[in-house]
């Protein structure tokens, strides 16, 4: 692993991260690879700069096989407003993307961030919509139930999310269906 250090930001750039992108970019005949490092980049671009504007630092980013993610301790002892708004930052960004794709013809590139931004949004692991719940559980349940909550939301998605994959496997590029099972297989083993 390589690690760089940007103001305050440790970057780590692990092998993984680099093994995936050049098994895609050999075996992606679509561009499905390329739109999609794209989205995620822009989707991590989105909650850095969502941090910077809230005043919350960015300890890491980390690039591995799994993906791009920034991890902020700040962002855990945040007032539950901003960490709401630094969370949701990078699903906007994809359906943002996606709207304005969609709206110039690029039907790809507008479903690969829809993709990233529907995705985001599960409450699988340390994705997004998993946070998001999170601060809504412990806001609304006991705190002896928050854990179990999580572990059936994380388990009845990553259910859904595999067999909607292979439902609509039909016509969608090969390498989009091999990234939605090992994201939700990883995610869910997390």
């Amino acid at each position: 692993m390589v690690e760089l250090k940007l103001k305050r930001t440790l970057v780590r750039l692990d092998f993984s991260f680099f093994a995936v992108v050049a098994l895609y970019l050999l075996l992606d005949e679509s561009g499905f690879g390329l739109a999609a490092l794209a989205a995620c980049f822009m989707h991590e671009t989105a909650h850095f700069i969502a941090m910077a504007l809230c005043g919350v630092n960015a300890d890491s980013l980390t690039l591995d096989g799994a993906g791009m993610r920034l991890s902020s301790a700040e962002l855990e002892h945040a007032k539950p407003f901003r960490k709401i708004m630094i969370l949701i930052a990078g699903v906007i960004s994809n359906f943002t993307a996606a709207v304005l794709f969609w709206h110039f013809g690029n039907l790809g590139a507008a479903a690969v961030n829809l993709f990233t931004g529907l995705f985001n949004i599960l409450p699988i692991g340390e994705l997004d919509g998993a946070r998001l719940l999170k601060i809504a559980l412990i806001r609304h349940c006991r705190a002896e139930r928050v854990d179990r909550y999580m572990k059936l939301a994380a388990a009845l998605s990553g259910i859904l999310c595999a067999t909607a994959v292979v439902i609509v496997a039909h016509g969608v590029p090969l390498m989009l269906i091999v990234t939605a099972l090992y994201i939700i297989i990883m995610s869910v083993l997390k």
